[in-house]
């Protein structure tokens, strides 16, 4: 196997640490906080990307996936290759230029475990070459919650789609759900009448902490009596 190496520098410490720093601190700080609660929104997947730095002008995805058995790799079909990782539990699409999308991580920290996981994994395959990584970023949180109605209750999705409609989109007929897009909120809900809430559109944990416990105190408002 043959590498063509690049004649860029490479930086001394890998950034994310340094851009990450403070997000995963805030990240750790509501998770502790925020778990105790009955009512808290949960995280169950978390998208972020990231990008392998090394001295390289481009990474040999068929000589990867020679190496890593838990990969797959067609060239014909996708230009990145799939690498899944048991823990913790994600899925990491890898390019050419080095750039990897992470998927199915529940957190932050989580997110960088994974990527460091995969440059470890390039290191050790392939001595004598620098692998460091950089801009490691949220991209979405995907999330859900509850709002505990009684075995007799439900939510009004009419009457909220009626006073929120310039915010909403909701066509029962073709799909239960009610999207609502708050202004004041840098999320995304899918309401149904049940309670179930699907939180996403999230950059961070305090978006889907934070906008969660504004949401609920609003849709606690528009419980009424099923027919």
């Amino acid at each position: 196997m043959k590498w063509r190496q690049s004649n860029k520098r490479l930086k001394k410490k890998d950034s994310q640490f340094v851009s990450c720093t403070q997000n995963l601190f805030d990240e750790q700080h509501y998770i502790m906080h925020n778990n105790f609660e009955t009512n808290a929104a949960q995280v169950h997947n978390l998208v972020g990307t990231c990008r392998i730095c090394s001295s390289l002008e481009s990474i040999d995805l068929l000589a990867v996936s020679n190496l890593l058995p838990n990969s797959m790799f067609e060239k014909q079909k996708f230009a990145a290759i799939t690498i899944r990782l048991g823990e913790p539990t994600c899925t990491v699409l890898l390019f050419t230029s080095g750039k990897m999308v992470l998927t199915g991580c529940k957190s932050l920290l989580a997110c960088i475990l994974a990527s460091t996981i995969v440059a470890n994994l390039l290191r050790v395959g392939f001595p004598g070459i620098v692998f460091t990584l950089d801009a490691i970023k949220i991209q979405n949180i995907v999330g859900n919650a509850h709002v505990h109605v009684g075995d007799d209750e439900m939510l009004d999705l009419q009457r909220f789609y009626k006073e929120f409609n310039i915010f909403c989109t909701y066509q029962p007929n073709m799909f239960p759900g009610l999207i609502y897009r708050p202004t004041n909120l840098p999320i995304v809900l899918l309401i149904f009448f049940s309670g179930k809430v699907v939180i996403t559109g999230a950059k961070n944990m305090q978006d889907v902490y934070n906008g969660w416990k504004n949401m609920l105190e609003l849709l606690n408002k528009y419980k009424i009596k099923k027919i």
